[in-house]
């Protein structure tokens, strides 16, 4: 073995190495009970108004009618009205079905209402198409998700889809894991405790159907996997077995502790071997991804630390051990039960509700390798030297603000993400008593401290509703059902949350002033979350949608529209952020003249904007060894692009700085942005007061006053270009035949497109 990948293998080994891909637990997103949502000339709504959606549905190429059903957030005592209306998207209305339209009316009491479209008996179905319903105009209620999608299935032979084999609930246990439905014999609700206004909130319930639960059966990620080892075959044993830390973390821990189910490392990086993706999809217990075993049973070690991070967490055996024990952040607890009924013994420990246990796999480096596949030398005499990518750092956003300030109240992962039912919520944390019986009412069961302790509601709401979108339409593909005890109605619960967080993520105040034939329109926005906005990985974006119309209804200016495909007009794939020269790993005619913003792969940050054609896109563009835009992740080595909003009271002081090479801040402002003045303001001193400020100048004189102008703050998790960047799909270039995850994951995405979730808006009427 070669000197270099000797040292490559210790780097790698020793901290660094973990190949994070995707959206593991997908919850950095959303602000923490700071604002956001929308403004409008009209008076808000009371707060105590429930709140309309309508769910995304799709219908099969036989189906002659698809039924669409619009919910309440919860019963209401007053009667509720709402309008609908179908609205096409690539399906057309008289031509793929009956355009629909009406008022639906909630007596008191009423849940949910439907509506049932008629679709053409002739209709093409030789391509999936989509249309819309949308809600407006309600009457005692809000609306929460105005518009649903629904997607008309085409009768291909040839669909790239396939299934998984079905998950297991009660798979048991491996070593000292045990599958969670085993704790749910006492932590999941029964009407009695852990109940809140007759929601169950106990940990088994929130947490089944969250992207926790589901950091394995994620159709992008395994998509990416696949794509990442098709790019680098050789690493491929090497990139599955570092993914799966995270997105398996039992399986993964029980086959190293065990030396079972580890297939030989071709790089010798890994000396024992590796555990594979295909032995993972298999595997109950990788199955049920991040669980209550796997995350309770974390040791304090180096925690907050690099030594920790990208998946570095340290979990004991019984041999090191001689028992298994659970930690958690009651004090006092009362551990016959436990022992009894699991053979764990549980323990207080304050580091289960620490930020810092986040960090572990959210915080994530990867090693960077140049074009050729070799890893990148910070200092070409060093061979210890190798670039470390960082491909997600919500922790060192979250330390590098006021969120992490202990004078500022100290808002950590867990009390965001877990956040209390409300404010000294109180409950019994198991439903049996230390004898066994059912409990009624035991206000001194386990000990003051307990009821006394914060209770996390294992919700972990964060910024993914497409992820469980995807997860309730593809429950059959994916394997998830009644033997694995998912159910399309708790994913849907589940969008419904994560966008009732995305709510809160933001804040967009619109400020247009008329002088002549120039409207001007400063848009400011404020980020509400404690890391930057959007974090996590690189395929999120946000962006703003600005709308300016005159006094006839005519449309004199707009920037950032999205079509019925989720998709701006800059997505495309003639000039825009598709092309094949963006997406191509080897940028041609000439890699060493190309020129990423010119060739027009990315938008850059802009302070002012004066022309349609330009968006203000705030996202991280990934940049290769060349400085050239790249979708490979281990091609990462370093950001072309990154104007993600900072937090609150985040500091360039603050930043923390690679750990491999100096020159780069993990948690920076990379490109115009960081010249930017009212980009973040005052992280220069005091701390980042967690806006920038954009100013459309914009030439209305084609237009008749008054003026009307319309603000949304748009934010989407996997932009276009992520997934048409993948290729282990395409036969025709050597890509894998029979079953892909990138060529299924195409599909759902296809099918299944994208659409935006609107942060935060703001209409302004008649501006003279």
């Amino acid at each position: 073995m070669s000197r270099l990948m000797e040292s490559m293998k210790m780097k790698l080994l020793n901290n660094l190495s973990l190949l994070s891909v995707p959206i593991f637990l997908a919850l950095s997103l959303a602000g923490c009970g700071g604002g956001g949502g929308s403004d409008t000339t009209t008076i808000d709504p009371a707060p105590t108004l429930q709140s309309l959606s309508v769910q995304d549905t799709s219908a099969v190429y036989t189906a002659t009618s698809v039924v669409v059903t619009v919910s309440l957030s919860a019963a209401s005592e007053e009667a509720i009205s709402v309008n609908y209306t179908t609205v096409d998207g690539t399906a057309v209305a008289g031509t793929d079905y009956t355009a629909t339209s009406g008022v639906l009316d909630f007596s008191a009491g009423d849940i949910s209402k439907t509506v049932t479209i008629q679709l053409q008996a002739s209709r093409n179905t030789d391509t999936t198409k989509l249309f819309h319903l949308t809600l407006s105009n309600p009457t005692n209620a809000t609306i929460s998700d105005d518009t649903g999608v629904v997607v008309l299935l085409d009768n291909s032979p040839d669909s790239a889809m396939f299934s998984n084999t079905a998950a297991i609930e009660n798979w048991g246990s491996e070593g000292v894991f045990t599958a969670s439905a085993t704790c749910a014999a006492c932590h999941a609700g029964n009407g009695l405790v852990m109940d809140y206004n007759g929601d169950d909130v106990s940990p088994f319930t929130k947490w089944k159907h969250s992207t926790m639960a589901n950091a394995l059966n994620d159709p992008y990620f395994n998509a990416v996997v696949e794509e990442e080892g098709h790019v680098f075959p050789d690493k491929k044993v090497f990139i599955e077995d570092t993914c799966m830390r995270c997105h398996a973390p039992m399986a993964y821990t029980h086959a190293h502790q065990t030396n079972t189910d580890l297939v030989d490392d071709p790089t010798t990086l890994l000396a024992d071997g590796g555990y594979p993706f295909a032995t993972a999809i298999e595997d109950n217990a990788a199955r049920e991804g991040v669980a209550c075993t796997s995350c309770h049973q974390v040791q304090p070690d180096n925690l907050g630390t690099i030594a920790s991070m990208s998946g570095h967490y340290q979990i004991k055996s019984t041999s090191d051990t001689g028992n298994k024990t659970i930690f958690g952040p009651f004090q006092l607890p009362t551990g016959n039960n436990m022992i009894n009924q699991t053979g764990y013994t549980p323990q207080y420990a304050a580091h289960i509700a620490e930020s810092a246990l986040c960090a572990s796999c959210h915080n994530l480096y990867t090693p960077s390798l140049d074009l050729d596949g070799n890893p990148i030398l910070i200092d070409p005499n060093d061979s210890n030297s190798i670039a470390q990518f960082p491909e997600q750092t919500p922790y060192w956003e979250w330390l590098n603000s006021d969120f992490s300030d202990p004078t500022k109240g100290n808002k950590t992962c867990q009390a965001c993400h877990m956040a209390e039912p409300e404010a000294g919520y109180k409950t019994v944390i198991s439903t049996k008593s230390p004898g066994n019986a059912t409990l009624v009412e035991r206000p001194d069961f386990g000990g003051k401290d307990n009821l006394d302790s914060f209770f996390g509601v294992h919700e972990f709401v964060g910024g993914n509703s497409y992820l469980l979108t995807l997860l309730k339409t593809y429950m059959t593909e994916l394997g998830l059902g009644t033997d694995s005890g998912h159910t399309a109605q708790g994913f849907q619960d589940k969008v419904d949350a994560t966008k009732a967080f995305l709510s809160t993520a933001a804040d967009v105040v619109a400020m247009p002033s008329l002088v002549g034939t120039t409207l001007t329109v400063p848009v400011k926005i404020t980020n509400n979350t404690g890391h930057k906005l959007p974090t996590s990985y690189p395929s999120r974006r946000m962006w703003v949608h600005l709308k300016i119309t005159d006094n006839n209804g005519t449309t004199v200016f707009e920037s950032g529209a999205v079509d019925s495909n989720g998709r701006i007009a800059k997505d495309n794939s003639t000039t825009g952020f598709t092309q094949s020269k963006c997406l191509e790993m080897l940028k041609q005619p000439d890699a060493a003249s190309f020129d990423s913003i010119a060739e027009g792969c990315y938008e850059p940050h802009h302070d002012t904007i004066n022309s349609a054609d330009q968006v203000a896109i705030y996202e991280g563009v990934l940049g290769d060894v060349n400085q050239d835009i790249t979708h490979v992740l281990l091609h990462a080595r370093q950001y072309l692009k990154d104007n993600r909003i900072p937090p609150k009271g985040w500091t360039l002081d603050g930043q923390h700085t690679n750990p491999a090479d100096s020159s780069i801040m993990d948690d920076g402002i990379v490109g115009l942005a960081s010249t930017d003045t009212d980009f973040a303001p005052g992280k220069e001193a005091a701390g980042s007061d967690a806006t920038d400020t954009v100013t459309y100048n914009i030439d209305v004189s084609a237009g008749t006053a008054p003026f009307n102008v319309t603000v949304e703050l748009y934010y989407q998790t996997i932009k276009p270009s992520f997934v048409l960047g993948m290729h282990a799909d395409d036969v025709a270039h050597g890509g894998i035949t029979g079953d892909s995850y990138v060529g299924r994951f195409k599909e759902m995405y296809e099918k299944t497109p994208p659409i935006t979730e609107t942060l935060a808006s703001q209409t302004i009427n008649n501006i003279n």
